[in-house]
Order: C-alpha cells, then sequence, then structure tokens
C-alpha cells in the first residue's frame, strides 16, 4: 500500500516539473518572430534576422522621436547593406526589446534561434560557453562615476569613505557587477549594492539621487554626461575588458559573416564616423591611446588613462559650449527679430494711431460739415416754404384780376371799335391769356407740394379719356396742320381721371408746340402683360444731352423752342412726372437731337 502512494507522488512530481519546463519554454516560443540561420539567407537570397537588445545609451537606445539609434543600431544597418553588396541576398532585422540585460544574456544563452545581441556586450572568456561572440570591435573601459553632489575625490581615503557609505548601482550579471563584487571581496565589505534594469536605469538612478556610485562604460558616461546629466566622475579603480563585441547563439551560423564585416575594409572608417557622432572627435584617438592594448607603450596607464578622460570631457565641454554659443546666439538672432518686429508693430501702432486721430477728426470735420448743410437745408426749406407760399398768394391774387381783364377785353371787343383798337384788344386778350395760364400752373404746382394733395381713385376708360384730350387740342393742332395718329386699346383702370387728363394734355399739347407744320404726332395706347402705357411720340427738334437732366424739373427753359412762337412756363413736364409719381406710375423721354421726342409713360397694373 505504501509502495502506491510513493509511486503515485513521484508520479505526480515527475508531471509537475514536465508543466514547469512546458511553462518556462512556452513563454519563449510565444510570440517570437522567426530567425533563419545566414546558410538558409544565402541560400534562398533573402530572410529575417531577429537582434535581442536591450537599453544601453550610445549604444542602442530609442530617441526623442521614439525611434531606435545608437552606435550598434546603425552598424546593424550597415551590415544588410553589406550582406547586400558582397552577397547579393536581401536581409531583413527584426528588434526584439528585451526588459533588462539578464534577460538578453538568458536569451543569448538559451534560445534555439540564431538571433544576435547588442547592448555593448563585453567580450569575457566566461562567457564563451554560454553564446558566440564577434571580435571586438571597440575598446571596453569602465569607470566609476557618482551623484553630481560628491564631486571627484581626491584621494583614496576619500573614495573609501565614498564607497562604504554610500549604496553602489550595478546591472545584473554585467562587467559592473563582477567590478564591483571584487572592490567588495578585496578591499570593502561594507558596500551595499542595489540593482537596475540596464545601464540607463544605473545611471538616471545615480543622477537622480545623491548617496549613489556605480561601474558604467567610458561610452555611457561620455553619451550622458553629453546630455547634461548630473552626474559625477571618478578616477581610480578604473577597469578595462577584453573590447565590446556583438553575440549570437550557440546554435547560430552568424558569427562567420558578423566577423567577416567587422574586418572588412568599409567598417573601421564607418566605426570612426558613428563614435565621432556619438561620443566626439577624440574619443577613437584617445581610447586607443589609453587601451591595454597600447600598454607596453605606456608605462603609466593609470595616469594616461586619466589624461585622456580629461581630454574627451573637455572636448564634450567644448562641444556644450559651442552648442551653449550657437543657442545663444539662435536666441540673440530670435531677440533681434523679435525686437524687429516689435519696431515694426510699434510703427504700425503709431501709423494706426494716426490714421485713427485723422479719421476722428476727419469724422469730426464732416460731422461738422454736416450739421451746417442740414441747418442750411433747413433754412433753405423754410425758405422754399416762404417763397411758395408767397407766390402761391401772389398767383391767387392775381387771379381775380386776370379773370377781369379777360372779361374786360371781352365786352370791349363787343364794342364799336376801330380795326387798329381791336388789333390791340387781341393781343391783349393773348397776353391775359398767357399769364392766366401761368397762375393755374403755379397754383397746380402749389397743390402737388402741400400736404393736403390727394389722388382719387376710379375706374376710368383711358381710350375714351385720350380721344376726348384729343379732340379738345384739334384746334391747336390743325392751326399747325398737325395731324394725330392715334392707336389706342380699350383700357380700363384703376387711376385718378383728374390727373390723368392733365398728363395727357401736357404732353400731347407740348407735342403739338414744338413740332413743324405739316408733321404727325403719335399717340398710342398699349395694354401689356404687366403694364399700361402711354406714348407721344413727336417729329419736332428734340431733346439735346444737355436738357436731358433738367428736362422734368421745374422752371427750366430747354434750347428747344415751341415752333410757332407759343409760350411755355416751363411748369408742364414737372407736372406731369409729379402726377405720374402721385398714381406709382413712371415717366421717361426717349430721343436723339433732330429726330423728334417720344414721352413715355407707365402705370404697373
Amino acid at each position: 500500500m505504501i509502495s502506491t502512494v510513493q509511486l503515485k507522488i513521484s508520479m505526480l512530481k515527475a508531471s509537475l516539473f514536465l508543466y514547469v519546463i512546458l511553462f518556462m519554454l512556452l513563454p519563449q516560443a510565444h510570440g517570437q518572430s522567426k530567425s533563419n540561420t545566414w546558410s538558409e539567407v544565402k541560400e534562398n537570397g533573402d530572410g529575417t534576422l531577429v537582434i535581442a537588445y536591450s537599453e544601453n545609451s550610445p549604444f542602442i537606445y530609442n530617441d526623442a522621436q521614439g525611434k531606435l539609434a545608437g552606435i550598434e543600431f546603425e552598424i546593424m544597418e550597415e551590415f544588410v547593406q553589406f550582406i547586400d553588396e558582397k552577397y547579393g541576398v536581401k536581409l531583413n532585422l527584426e528588434y526584439e526589446h528585451l526588459y533588462n540585460f539578464e534577460n538578453l544574456l538568458d536569451t543569448l544563452k538559451h534560445s534555439q534561434r540564431p538571433i544576435l545581441g547588442i547592448a555593448s556586450i563585453s567580450s569575457l572568456e566566461e562567457r564563451k560557453k554560454d553564446f558566440k561572440i564577434s571580435d571586438p570591435y571597440m575598446p571596453d573601459i569602465e569607470i566609476i562615476i557618482s551623484s553630481w553632489g560628491f564631486g571627484s575625490v581626491s584621494s583614496l581615503a576619500e573614495f573609501a569613505d565614498m564607497v562604504k557609505n554610500n549604496r553602489a548601482i550595478t546591472v545584473t550579471n554585467s562587467t559592473f557587477e563582477r567590478n564591483i563584487l571584487e572592490l567588495q571581496n578585496d578591499y570593502f565589505p561594507e558596500i551595499e549594492i542595489e540593482y537596475a534594469r540596464h545601464v540607463d536605469f544605473l545611471i538616471e538612478k545615480i543622477s537622480n539621487t545623491d548617496n549613489a556610485w556605480g561601474y558604467v562604460s567610458l561610452p555611457n558616461y561620455l553619451s550622458h554626461y553629453k546630455k547634461g546629466k548630473g552626474i559625477s566622475r571618478q578616477r581610480f579603480f578604473m577597469v578595462e575588458n577584453p573590447g565590446l563585441s556583438i553575440a549570437t547563439t550557440l546554435t547560430s551560423d552568424w558569427d562567420i559573416v558578423l566577423d567577416a564585416f567587422i574586418m572588412d575594409s568599409r567598417f573601421k572608417p564607418l566605426l570612426d564616423l558613428l563614435i565621432e557622432k556619438h561620443l566626439g572627435k577624440a574619443f577613437g584617438e584617445v581610447v586607443a591611446s589609453i587601451s591595454n592594448i597600447n600598454a607596453d607603450l605606456q608605462p603609466d596607464i593609470a595616469a594616461n588613462r586619466e589624461v585622456g578622460v580629461l581630454i574627451l570631457e573637455k572636448e564634450l565641454q567644448d562641444l556644450k559650449l559651442r552648442q551653449s554659443e550657437l543657442e545663444i546666439e539662435r536666441k540673440n538672432i530670435f531677440i533681434y527679430l523679435a525686437i524687429i518686429a516689435i519696431v515694426f508693430v510699434l510703427i504700425a501702432l503709431f501709423f494706426l494711431y494716426r490714421l485713427v486721430r485723422l479719421k476722428i477728426n476727419t469724422n469730426k470735420s464732416l460731422s461738422e460739415k454736416n450739421e451746417q448743410i442740414q441747418t442750411q437745408i433747413l433754412e433753405l426749406n423754410a425758405l422754399n416754404i416762404e417763397k411758395n407760399e408767397m407766390i402761391g398768394i401772389v398767383a391767387h391774387d392775381l387771379k381775380n384780376p386776370l379773370t377781369s381783364a379777360l372779361s374786360v377785353s371781352e365786352l370791349l371787343r363787343s364794342e364799336e371799335i376801330t380795326v387798329n383798337q381791336r388789333e390791340y384788344l387781341s393781343y391783349i386778350k393773348k397776353s391775359l391769356n398767357k399769364m392766366n395760364s401761368l397762375v393755374a400752373k403755379i397754383l397746380e404746382i402749389k397743390v402737388l407740394e402741400s400736404s393736403s394733395f390727394k389722388t382719387n381713385y376710379s375706374n376710368v376708360d383711358l381710350r375714351q379719356v385720350t380721344e376726348q384730350v384729343i379732340s379738345a387740342l384739334k384746334i391747336q393742332s390743325d392751326n399747325k396742320e398737325i395731324r394725330i395718329v392715334a392707336d389706342l386699346d380699350e383700357v380700363v383702370a384703376s387711376l385718378d381721371r383728374s390727373l390723368i387728363v392733365q398728363i395727357i394734355d401736357n404732353l400731347l399739347s407740348n407735342a403739338i408746340k414744338f413740332s413743324n407744320h405739316n408733321t404727325k404726332v403719335h399717340v398710342t395706347l398699349k395694354d401689356e402683360n404687366q403694364s399700361i402705357r402711354f406714348e407721344i411720340d413727336d417729329e419736332g427738334p428734340g431733346i439735346m444731352e444737355e436738357d436731358k437732366p433738367k428736362l422734368f424739373q421745374k422752371f427750366q427753359k430747354l434750347n428747344a423752342r415751341p415752333t410757332d412762337g407759343e409760350s411755355s412756363t416751363g411748369l408742364g413736364l414737372s407736372i406731369v412726372k409729379k402726377y405720374v409719381e402721385a398714381m406709382k406710375g413712371k415717366v421717361w423721354c426717349e430721343s436723339e437731337f433732330g429726330k423728334g421726342a417720344k414721352f413715355i409713360v407707365e402705370f404697373k397694373k
């Protein structure tokens, strides 16, 4: 019984172990991109290579736009070009971001995919049993940095005090951790160690605290120093590793072509350009001079390293100074442009102010002039009213004596008088008729301009009214042998009968007055779709252009004259215009000088 239970327990343990193994393997397989071997890419002519990375400025990082950048990133981009040009195959790179540096090393150690790993990986012998490492492409010098408040300590005693009393920050499984552990084992067992995900976080932590220190590579330090991070460099216990490399998995064959690329003649110039771009112009030369590779030429390597790093710091300080000067210059240019813009704005505001003041003064002047004009208009209106009243009084007072004088002249004509006396009486009567006609016209104008004037609408037979006016003026037309040709439609409209009679009478009598003997006057009445239209067309002298604007004004004497010495008061057409407009109609003249005149009256239905 006991053996059966133990057997079940053993089987359960085995199952649990299997599940744990599967659980560990599944996350690695899930979501991972396929990475081809170099042999597959070369055979197929194209393929994909996965590159695993962990942030490590200036080697690979995300720039301000969130895009990958850095020395190793650009090396890999150039690697693609190298593959294409040398072997004629197309290589596509896919980057896989890993959470921390430890994950990157574990991935390179355990992954069965032929991938590359980049993050300034030190070329250590003990790592070569876990994954393949390319030939070193750059010296690997590591230094101690500390929080800004420490400054650069000047003695080992001060340095010992710093490392013992402040926490060390490092990255798991990195050469930085190895260096700190060696200090702890050999010199300072009191060191307290804290871990960061990767070197960029390590530097960020040291920069943001006042009691931390740690190892970083020289390029790490210079990259963040260039950005103005609050960190100090310590000159003690500088370490050099065999060099920085690019790693690949043990099952990968990419190390062959990778080493070929690093040994290619184009690689060194490319690396120099990238180093100058990210770390400064002097970095390559200075690091080469202070590296252990040249230790046999440098008897005091530590002193030379210090001098070399100082040179690099000085170059970066000069660069930052130049950048500051350029920024100041840029700001000065901006200030100058702003000053110029402000000056232009002030000038514009000054002219705008002048324009506003000018407008205000002009408006004030115009307002004063308008007030003067309004005053003058009121005075003129008052004078015009007074004039009209006086004319009305005079005309009214003249009407009765004129009527009496006409009656007397008629009585005298019935008496026995001589031929000469009869001729004189005829002249007197003619003059009295002219005066009486003028007085009547003046009184008509006075009524039209008064507030008491009103129209009396009724249904008017316009054809009948027109025929009656033509008949009434027959004697006047016959005396000049003028034939009136009428073309009249049957039209009945709601108008003021007395005003229509006056309108037709004035226009037709004018046509007869200004027509020569033995001519025609055409009188037309048309019932159109939307309107009623009168036309009176003569064969007289016509209207000159200069007379047309004053044609319907009062007391206007025109160039054209009656053809048989008839009288003209200069009021008839002004009366016609007022009568027509009183009935909401319109009147106008169409004439070409020397070819007669046509007067048109139109009423809307």
